[in-house]
């Protein structure tokens, strides 16, 4: 059995990245989820999170079956919602998909538990992060691991119907 590793994105995943993506897209939109767009996230804002060394990708053998952007950039709508009070920058998890076809193999797990060693490893006291409210999956997983519900926001640019997120936070 192929070994799992996180590690940094490098130009070589980004094809790769930009197909996971679609197809996470795809699946969502499938079941009425319009999460992502053309617009985010797209080969640009990988790009420049790669070369930012704030792209990772996990690998299982040569196969890349997770992304997620871990960095300090908050959203303005995010000013609506009550972030707990913290030393320091807080760490935000942006773009984070695991490949549909590799779901439920607690990859995302895996993949939220580096995020969370990766905050403490590096001075942050707390990992931020928001996803759709209709993302029902979603929101769960983010209980299940401990997350505290800080907020609701509307987020600009999103679909008609399909604006209102939930934001999450995790103390360290």
């Amino acid at each position: 059995m192929a070994a799992e590793q996180i590690e940094r994105a490098t130009e070589e995943d980004l094809p790769v990245i930009g197909e996971m993506f679609a197809e996470c897209k795809e699946y969502l939109e499938s079941r009425g989820i319009l999460q992502w767009d053309e617009k985010y996230p797209n080969h640009e804002y990988f790009e420049n999170a790669m070369q930012g060394e704030e792209l990772f990708v996990l690998k299982k053998g040569k196969d890349t079956i997770g992304v997620m952007v871990l960095d300090e950039w908050q959203a303005p709508e995010w000013e609506n919602a009550n972030w707990s009070k913290t030393e320091g920058k807080p760490l935000i998890l942006h773009s984070f998909c695991v490949d549909p076809s590799a779901q439920g193999g607690g990859y995302g797990s895996k993949m939220l538990q580096f995020a969370e060693d990766f905050a403490k490893d590096h001075g942050y006291g707390v990992l931020r992060l928001d996803t759709y409210s209709g993302n029902e999956g979603a929101v769960s997983f983010y209980e299940k691991r401990g997350y505290t519900i800080t907020g609701r926001v509307m987020m600009n640019g999103k679909p008609e119907g399909h604006e209102l997120y939930v934001c999450f936070e995790k103390l360290f």
